[in-house]
């Protein structure tokens, strides 16, 4: 057992700094040809960034792994989301981040995840398979409502129908704005050959490491007797999340803060639209295997993305310990489902 947590933990250094590097070569490639700037650079982005949850939704896939499927995909958005408490902790002024974000966009993308999320739990209460096929109706409708939101964050980025001021906020660069100079100092000089060499090495060992977090994975949660779907909205998410942690904090600290609740909300929207990948890779409807903990993680996820949604509406000013009331009330929300799932069998 205590090798196979070691190469857990290897694996999901691996995938820390892989993730790193996704995200500074994707920025670089997007500073010199502005993909950015277009909907079909956001989407290729979004998917570069995501390859840690991508792999290993995939690679749990051709193994028909299901439990760890829906656990990253499903249940690891509340502990994506409770990421967001770190970076809460990270503000060098003494105010929250909701307050500083102020961000009519961001509470669009916290409504794409709540949106995507809740279809998921559709889902899985009502599996029907499309005929003839193994993809779920569902899965293929998730999948539908994240690209169509995805469109509308696109348009709504340029510019909104209010007049809404957000006192004293300071939320930073828009995208558009960071993505027009390559923030990594190591890459500013570097030829765009070599930014792509570093993207594909980094592509690849986040790949090979997501194949072995779920290898590990699901080794470590057999070895402990807690279900794979509850290890992998925990252990495996949390894995995960390592590169935005990173990422996020770096954006803390030049104030872009709205970027940095950005980056969360946009991939904890698009780890649902997975799993119509999922359906076609194992040839079963993957939501059809969901348990009553991947509907309480869900839930758990839902709710604390509402929490945000709330605070960036109504920007709590003061902190305690650090934090801002959002974000304490978020991780409370995230601590008490934990218990309460593990007390009652869960």
């Amino acid at each position: 057992m205590l090798h196979t947590l070691l190469e857990f933990l290897v694996f999901a250094a691996i995938t820390w700094v892989a993730g790193i590097w996704l995200t500074r070569t994707t920025d670089a490639i997007d500073a010199k040809y502005k993909l950015g700037s277009a909907f079909g650079g956001l989407l290729i982005l979004g998917i570069t960034t995501s390859l840690p949850e991508i792999s290993i939704a995939i690679s749990a896939a051709v193994q028909h792994h299901y439990g760890i499927i829906i656990g990253t995909l499903v249940g690891g958005i509340a502990m994506q989301t409770v990421v967001i408490s770190l970076l809460d902790a990270r503000m060098k002024e003494p105010v929250s981040l909701t307050f500083n974000a102020a961000s009519l966009t961001l509470v669009v993308e916290a409504a794409l995840v709540v949106l995507v999320t809740v279809a998921a739990i559709l889902a899985i209460r009502t599996p029907v398979v499309i005929p003839h096929t193994a993809l779920s109706l569902t899965s293929v409708l998730i999948f539908i409502l994240w690209f169509g939101g995805l469109w509308l964050v696109y348009k709504i980025r340029k510019g909104l129908p209010w007049r809404a001021e957000a006192m004293e906020a300071k939320p930073g660069r828009e995208h558009h704005e960071r993505r027009q100079t390559v923030n990594h100092p190591s890459l500013k000089k570097a030829s765009m050959s070599r930014v792509f060499a570093i993207l594909a090495a980094a592509s690849l060992a986040t790949l090979v490491a997501g194949v072995g977090l779920q290898a590990t994975g699901n080794s470590l949660a057999a070895d402990w007797g807690i279900g794979s779907g509850l290890f992998a909205a925990t252990f495996i998410a949390l894995a995960g999340a390592l590169p935005n942690i990173s990422t996020g904090f770096a954006s803390i600290d030049i104030g872009d803060y709205k970027l940095a609740m950005s980056d969360i909300f946009g991939g904890n929207a698009f780890m649902p639209a997975l799993f119509v990948v999922c359906d076609l890779v194992s040839g079963h409807a993957v939501l059809q295997h969901a348990t009553a903990s991947d509907i309480w993680f869900a839930a758990i996820g839902i709710l604390i993305t509402c929490v945000y949604i709330i605070g960036l509406i109504v920007r709590p000013r003061r902190i305690f310990l650090r934090l801002g009331m959002d974000s304490i009330i978020g991780l409370c929300l995230y601590i008490a489902g934990l218990i309460i799932l593990t007390a009652t069998g869960g």
